[in-house]
């Protein structure tokens, strides 16, 4: 079952991906290319994406090969339930961001969102079937996705697999596959050899 949802999170997630990339070849952003505000917005997307790579590989840390076979509650686990998915969530803003289109950073985020929200739902369900009252008081003192940093507790040991470790770099770096085809669409905008065909706030 966990690993049917996993894959519709892979599906949709690759999908609502490819209609920003086409999104962002085709539009233009309502703020001009090289203008503060379109760095500023640039730079807040890079750290996002940032933020969301190291957070997912910190957290495969502990759980990768564990998971849905254990309750872990330590590290990112003891600040939220679904920290994997918040970092995912901090990288669909970054992404938003460096598009340079409000409109576009609205429709990233909250597919997102969407997907995640439905997501958790479903993992949740299985967690609370799989483990019981121990999961009932977890999810009971523990919030669903935005993290509580004072409830951060960490072991003094941890084992894991570093397979599981590698697969989350992998995983991170492709995170940051859309940026150079941003940056391909803004300078073939520039350049006249792609003309956009209307522009969103």
């Amino acid at each position: 079952m966990a690993k049917d949802i996993n894959k519709t999170r892979m599906r949709d997630t690759r999908i609502l991906v490819g209609i920003i990339l086409i999104a962002g070849f085709f539009t233009a952003p309502v703020m001009q290319t090289g203008s503060f505000a379109y760095e500023i917005f640039r730079l807040a997307g890079f750290i996002l994406l940032t933020a969301c790579a190291i957070g997912r590989i910190y957290s495969t840390a502990f759980i990768g090969g564990i998971k849905n076979e254990k309750l872990i509650t330590v590290g990112p686990y003891a600040m939220c339930r679904n920290p994997l998915y918040f970092y995912s969530l901090l990288g669909a803003a970054g992404l938003g961001l460096m598009s340079a289109q409000i409109i576009l950073f609205i429709f990233i985020f909250g597919g997102f969102l969407f997907i995640y929200d439905g997501l958790i739902k479903r993992e949740e369900g299985f967690l609370a079937e799989k483990f019981g009252a121990d999961f009932a008081a977890y999810k009971a003192g523990t919030p669903r996705l935005l993290p509580d940093i004072k409830k951060y507790t960490c072991p003094d040991e941890l084992a894991f697999q570093p397979k599981y470790l590698n697969n989350a770099v992998w995983d991170a770096l492709w995170w940051f596959a859309p940026v150079p085809l941003f940056e391909l669409a803004h300078l073939l905008h520039n350049a006249g050899i792609l003309k956009p065909l209307f522009s969103l706030l």
